[in-house]
């Protein structure tokens, strides 16, 4: 399933690889949203459709990893040398299928390791080793605190906790990690850790409820940036202060606070 979106042919490309979420505050519509606000051309590539809320995940039904193989191939092929944004995969099977398309496709990839929902659902039911085979694909992977804490099998609490976290997360063959650190106390501070050095991007936090889609819409304007030839850290600066803009800024929708 393919759809197409943007403001012509001198936009960025981007394929965009994840969940459905129906109430478009997260997943594939959310970053839909996000790269046309950024006049990014996007092509999406779905892994699963969800019955999904602010409060609870209803259904997760993933799509044949072999149909979402083809798909993200097609849209590689026709999109001629975009960036890539993958979100939620649902099974082992899907992320292994995706890994090897992308074992052979050389222009920034940006891995947000989705495994549960807002709500805390399980998006995800599949063993860790199949997650770190798509990581070593992405340039950038931007897990949250409980997904280091999953890939790593144990705690990550503190700002301490995720400046350790991040560089460790390294090891296992990305060769960026940005770790996001919206559930830490204090100011937003997301830590990007590279070979030998690490580097914080702190943002006064927002008061009040934190929308929906948060991380998806982050890796999305990273990913963005990329495929207009921005390097890393100015990417992810300038999309780091776009999300907390738009945090400040965010609407409601129905039950729900979007961005």
């Amino acid at each position: 399933m393919d759809l197409h979106l943007g403001s012509g042919a001198s936009s960025p490309a981007i394929v965009i690889v994840g969940g459905l979420d129906p109430g478009s505050g997260a997943g594939v519509l959310r970053d839909l949203l996000t790269s046309a606000e950024l006049a990014a051309r996007a092509t999406v590539v779905v892994t699963s459709l969800t019955e999904q809320d602010a409060t609870s995940v209803g259904s997760v039904e993933p799509r044949e990893p072999a149909r979402v193989s083809r798909a993200l191939a097609a849209a590689l092929a026709r999109m001629g040398a975009p960036s890539v944004k993958i979100g939620m995969i649902a099974t082992a099977a899907i992320a292994r299928g995706i890994a090897s398309i992308l074992s052979r496709f050389t222009g920034p990839v940006v891995y947000d390791p989705v495994l549960r929902a807002s709500s805390g659902g399980s998006l995800y039911d599949g063993d860790r080793e199949a997650i770190l085979e798509l990581a070593k694909c992405a340039s950038l992977l931007t897990p949250n605190l409980s997904e280091a804490a999953w890939l790593l099998g144990r705690p990550v609490e503190t700002l301490t906790d995720a400046k350790v976290a991040a560089r460790d997360l390294l090891a296992f063959g990305t060769p960026a990690v940005l770790l996001k650190g919206g559930h830490l106390a204090g100011d937003a501070t997301d830590l990007l850790a590279r070979a030998g050095t690490l580097r914080a991007f702190t943002h006064p936090r927002v008061a009040g409820p934190s929308p929906r889609g948060t991380g998806c819409a982050l890796a999305t304007a990273i990913a963005v940036g990329l495929g207009r030839g921005q390097d890393l850290e100015a990417a992810v600066a300038e999309a780091k202060a776009w999300l907390t803009a738009k945090i400040a800024s965010a609407t409601q929708v129905g039950a729900e606070l979007h961005l």
